[in-house]
């Protein structure tokens, strides 16, 4: 597996973070033009493209702290659509615990069948397949309110990951180099949060 510096770990980051926002902006257009399953599609891979920016800043994290890292569960994460999926899992469920909110899907307890839910959908949005005995399309299954739907949460989603800067050159150094941060990390290493 290849090393990558803290310089080319903020690169990958600033990398996906534009092509999150490109499929964002993608999908909106999709959107406006009534091309709601594919609109479905690319919103859904745009979760898919956050859900690897704390996989690419904890790395990154750890080369500016020097600490050791293993690149080939770093690699294995950045590629699973279930690692992934899961993060988009806790990314709502932290969303609901802040907002006092529920959701039916996003119980702890529902985890699997949510994960599963996520790649249906995705499938769905994407290939013509049987469905109660009979062949249907993603233009017939997927529909505006499920499209809008989606598109605004990985709106939300996005808003939220714009808010520290670590997408502008230098953010992420900016946010590590200082005496808090090393304290913060830390203290998350003693309570066994991070590795």
């Amino acid at each position: 597996m290849t090393a990558l510096s803290f310089g080319k770990l903020e690169d990958a980051y600033i990398l996906v973070y534009e092509n999150a926002k490109e499929l964002l902006e993608e999908s909106r257009l999709l959107f406006e033009n009534k091309k709601y399953a594919r609109s479905y599609t690319l919103a859904q891979i745009a979760i898919e493209e956050l859900a690897k920016l704390p996989i690419i800043y904890q790395e990154a994290t750890r080369s500016f702290f020097k600490e050791s890292h293993d690149w080939k569960h770093f690699y294995k994460r950045l590629r699973s659509h279930e690692s992934k999926n899961k993060m988009i899992f806790m990314y709502f469920r932290m969303i609901l615990d802040l907002t006092g909110e529920e959701h039916p899907d996003f119980e702890f307890h529902k985890l699997e069948q949510t994960l599963k839910y996520f790649n249906d959908m995705k499938n769905a949005s994407l290939y013509a397949d049987i469905k109660n005995n009979k062949f249907t399309k993603p233009s017939i299954e997927i529909k505006k309110h499920t499209a809008k739907e989606l598109l605004q949460l990985v709106e939300g989603m996005f808003d939220i990951f714009a808010l520290p800067g670590f997408h502008i050159r230098g953010g992420m150094k900016k946010s590590l180099d200082h005496e808090g941060a090393k304290l913060k990390r830390a203290m998350f290493k003693e309570a066994g949060l991070i590795k």
